[in-house]
């Protein structure tokens, strides 16, 4: 306060000094004459540079004027301000582009209405999920571009607490979740959410729910039967009795197979981090192949090729499970008389491949690509009646991911089938000198 007041004060007492000279030396009129005169100057050179502001407010982009006295203070700290409203500004513009450069590459879509509902501005997931276009569809209606019964009726509702799904407009497959979200200025912000793979995994999960309900129902059924028969009987025969309990053990052990699936499945799921280990591969082929003549108990033809006799970094508890059970459905799924081939051999790619071929019924084609998930079954009757639990494949694909592998899966009907479990290249130690390692037994029994 002090400075701009100190310089009016020392206008007014420069004046009042020269009125009081002029007073004594020329009397009242002289005085009176000139210090109208100074102030007359002093007003036009105010006036000059209130003309100098006036110009410099309507043109701010010109260089600030020079001002005299006082007014190149004023001059000073006016450019100063614009400097930095225009540096506030500029900063302000970067931030809100960088904003909306991010909005607009958001995996959502974001489409903003004002309050009468037409479109301000939206993102290009809103122009793929919605059929919107940045350049022709802002301004307009959002009802007259989204031609839906149900979205009609959820926008008239104006309630952000409830969302909807409904299609894609121009991707029938893909499920949205719309959700609106009040903004300022009374706009609304219309989010859209891609859900179709979490309306996929929960349609698997009731799915899942519903098949291990009825997986169980029916031993659980035979079971629950026969306590009641016992129940009912005086006193069974041995031989009756032998026989009930025979039925009995047979779906406990469907019971057991089935949880004990279902417990493999849930702890490969369930870890985050797999201990690798060296898996001897050609040892686990031939140990493989002696499990399948057990299980065949002579009524196959089990043949073994080793090709190399590489190894593999991984689980061999896993690796043991997902090649245990190729082997397994091929002793199943393989009529009597049949002949079974393990063979485990590199591919073209530095990789390795397991690979399990049998004589069997084989697979029609419009079934392989479903093979691997939970409970399908090509015939749900033979499928029980081998013992199966509808979960082997599911847990070969499952063990294989987890070693960044792949099932392949080749099938001729009448003819047979091929199961191949292919590792990388980076999962494979390379093949031993011929004299670190026995040869295998490659006969068939």
């Amino acid at each position: 306060m002090w400075p701009f007041w100190g310089r009016r004060l020392q206008v007014a007492g420069g004046l009042a000094l020269i009125f009081l000279i002029f007073l004594t030396s020329h009397g009242l009129v002289a005085a009176l004459s000139v210090t109208l005169l100074l102030l007359t100057a002093y007003l036009v050179r105010h006036l000059w540079q209130l003309a100098a502001l006036d110009r410099w407010l309507r043109h701010p982009e010109r260089p600030s004027p020079r001002g005299v006295g006082e007014w190149g203070d004023v001059f000073y700290r006016l450019g100063k301000q614009l400097r930095m409203s225009r540096d506030n500004q500029d900063m302000a513009v970067a931030s809100l582009e960088q904003m909306l450069e991010a909005t607009r590459s958001l995996p959502d879509g974001v489409v903003i209405l004002d309050p009468r509902g037409r479109i301000a501005w939206l993102n290009d997931a809103a122009e793929r999920y919605l059929g919107l276009s940045r350049q022709r569809d802002v301004g307009q209606f959002v009802y007259y571009l989204l031609r839906n019964a149900r979205f009609a009726e959820w926008m008239a509702l104006d309630d952000g607490s409830q969302p909807l799904r409904m299609r894609a407009p121009n991707q029938p497959e893909t499920l949205l979740n719309l959700q609106m979200v009040p903004i300022q200025h009374h706009q609304r912000m219309l989010l859209c959410h891609d859900v179709t793979e979490l309306d996929r995994v929960d349609a698997m999960r009731r799915d899942f729910v519903a098949n291990v309900s009825h997986e169980l129902r029916t031993p659980i059924t035979v079971i629950a039967g026969f306590l009641e028969g016992f129940a009912d009987m005086e006193a069974p025969s041995p031989e009756q009795f032998k026989q009930h309990v025979g039925l009995l053990c047979e779906q406990t052990d469907r019971i057991r197979h089935l949880l004990d699936d279902l417990l493999v499945l849930a702890r490969l799921e369930g870890e985050q981090d797999m201990k690798n280990e060296t898996v001897d591969v050609p040892a686990l082929v031939a140990a493989l192949a002696g499990e399948a003549r057990s299980l065949s108990q002579g009524r196959h033809q089990v043949e073994v090729q080793i090709d190399t006799r590489a190894r593999l970094i991984g689980r061999s508890q896993d690796l043991h499970s997902a090649f245990g059970n190729l082997v397994s459905n091929a002793v199943r799924y393989t009529p009597e008389g049949g002949r079974i081939r393990l063979r485990w051999a590199l591919t073209e790619s530095n990789g390795a491949a397991f690979s399990v071929s049998d004589t069997g019924e084989g697979i029609e084609p419009q079934h392989i690509p479903r093979l691997t998930e939970r409970f399908y079954r090509v015939d749900r009757g033979r499928s029980r009646a081998t013992g199966g639990t509808g979960l082997g494949l599911a847990i070969v694909k499952h063990v294989l991911q987890r070693h960044q592998g792949k099932l392949k899966v080749e099938s001729t009907v009448g003819k047979g089938s091929t199961f191949t479990a292919v590792l990388p290249a980076d999962r494979v130690i390379p093949e031993l000198s011929p004299g670190a390692m026995p040869a295998p037994e490659a006969g068939g029994a």
